[in-house]
């Protein structure tokens, strides 16, 4: 059996991040549908779906979390209350993560507010106001607070796991359609494509009965859900290994000691024994679709199916390239707060006015990887609440870097992927840094440049992770060569 070391306390955090947001998107399934009704249109939830729900959350068979739903009248239109609470084994050290949100909708089912609370390691709260296409959000946690507005594609309708809108249409074997998606966990808006592919029978608390059966697509990824003609819920998955099933109140709230790491369960063995520091790398990928991902660029050459990864080296001064684009890898974002006063200022304080780009990272390097102190967190990161609490693993550490980094005016990006670590590779993130090309730093592990044993998928802010969720548990990585 796979054993966790120490050191991989480094990597669990990325991966509970997308675990626990696929958890929030499972359940709660927040979309805005694209064909709009008119102002004047009331939609009606049917009786049989207003009252609560509760379900059981399943990881791989195993017992570690529930799910309750409540849908009410509220005036002329409805109030939604999801609270979703889990226990997992990180590194045999048992977390608890509770989200609860209320959402109130208008007679139309037009989305008009929600507030959304993430109780875990570090507490948040985001509330979100809808004014005409703008979602005008707020995050709040004990360390900082920020403003966003988000411009959405189309006025909001909120649809409740998809029901109320196939209901409305038909319950009908080959019906598509598609729906602009919110996720309160990293406030982004993308499709989500619902096709009804036919019935089969299905057991939930005892009964066994035919539910149409409804396939989603996000970001790659695909989930299911099973519902009767009624609209109830009786079955869903994800491809992450979740399923929720059905359960009584007193049922769904029991919960054990669950045993499966997470950690353990999604990282991916490799055939070769790497060094520490791993000059080059080749490797062989397969059993994922390449689309999408940022396999090509700056450290890495791909063609066909093969990577080849070279640690870049500092002593070689290459001709300087162009960086199209560069005011977005200096940007102040939701999550990578650059431009805040307590960002700036301790960036001034560490760079003690270097002018030289690169000495300058190495200083922001050297200070992160000193100062915050490396420990699995569930989070969702914001560089303010990091550099106030000084502790968290590769999301909390690439996040602060990246905003100090762009804060003292050198452009960063986070990059997205997999390193490696006792024969297998861990899902990690990490900063890179652009001084006349691109060079990937990791302030975690403390590597400057990280060694090549880091294989980028891609590359964003918060709300591009979830683009990794169609990897997980499919990719397969042979090694090659070494050096």
């Amino acid at each position: 059996m796979m054993t966790i070391s120490g050191r991989k306390i480094s990597y669990a955090g990325i991966f509970i991040f997308w675990f626990v947001t696929m958890a929030v998107l499972l359940f709660g399934h927040y979309g805005l549908n694209q064909n709009i009704a008119p102002a004047a249109y009331k939609a009606v939830i049917p009786d049989e779906l207003l009252g609560e729900q509760w379900m059981g959350v399943y990881y791989k068979g195993e017992k570690i979390g529930y799910a309750g739903r409540k849908i009410e009248k509220k005036g002329e239109g409805y109030k939604v209350s999801e609270r979703l609470k889990m226990r997992l084994n990180v590194m045999d050290t048992q977390k608890e993560i509770e989200t609860i949100t209320n959402a109130f909708l208008d007679s139309g089912l037009r989305l008009k507010s929600f507030d959304f609370a993430l109780k875990s390691d570090a507490d948040m709260t985001i509330r979100g106001r809808v004014k005409d296409k703008d979602l005008n959000v707020e995050i709040e946690t004990p360390g900082a607070k920020s403003e966003k507005v988000i411009r959405l594609k189309d006025a909001p309708a909120l649809n409740l796991s998809v029901v109320p809108d196939i209901l409305k249409q038909g319950l009908k074997t080959g019906r598509k359609f598609t729906m602009a998606i919110i996720d309160p966990a990293t406030l982004t808006q993308e499709n989500m494509f619902i096709e009804v592919t036919g019935k089969e029978p299905i057991t939930a608390m005892g009964i066994k009965q035919d539910a149409f059966k409804v396939k989603g697509v996000f970001k790659g990824a695909e989930f299911f859900m099973w519902l009767t003609e009624k609209g109830e819920v009786l079955r869903e998955e994800s491809p992450m290994g979740f399923t929720l099933i059905k359960e009584s109140k007193e049922n769904a709230m029991r919960i054990e000691r669950p045993s499966l790491d997470l950690i353990a369960q999604v990282a991916v063995p490799f055939n070769l024994r790497l060094p520490h520091d791993t000059n080059y790398l080749k490797v062989r990928l397969s059993g994922i679709d390449f689309k999408g991902l940022e396999l090509e660029g700056g450290r890495q050459h791909f063609k066909g199916n093969m990577l080849e990864i070279r640690k870049e080296a500092l002593s070689y001064q290459p001709s300087a390239i162009s960086l199209k684009h560069q005011e977005e890898y200096l940007e102040d974002t939701m999550f990578v707060q650059s431009r805040y006063p307590q960002i700036i200022s301790m960036a001034k304080e560490i760079v003690k006015g270097e002018k030289d780009k690169l000495k300058a990272a190495r200083l922001i390097y050297e200070w992160v990887y000193k100062n915050i102190e490396k420990v699995p967190a569930i989070t969702i990161p914001m560089a303010t609440e990091v550099l106030k609490t000084k502790r968290g693993d590769c999301n909390e550490h690439t996040t602060l870097y990246a905003a100090l980094a762009r804060a003292a005016g050198i452009p960063t990006r986070i990059a997205l992927g997999l390193t490696y670590k006792d024969g297998f590779f861990y899902y990690h993130a990490w900063p890179e840094i652009f001084v006349k090309q691109w060079i990937a730093v990791d302030p975690t592990l403390g590597q400057f440049p990280a060694d090549a044993a880091h294989i980028r998928l891609i590359t964003g802010d918060m709300d591009k992770q979830a683009q990794i969720l169609s990897v997980v548990g499919k990719i397969k990585i042979e090694g090659m060569e070494y050096k």
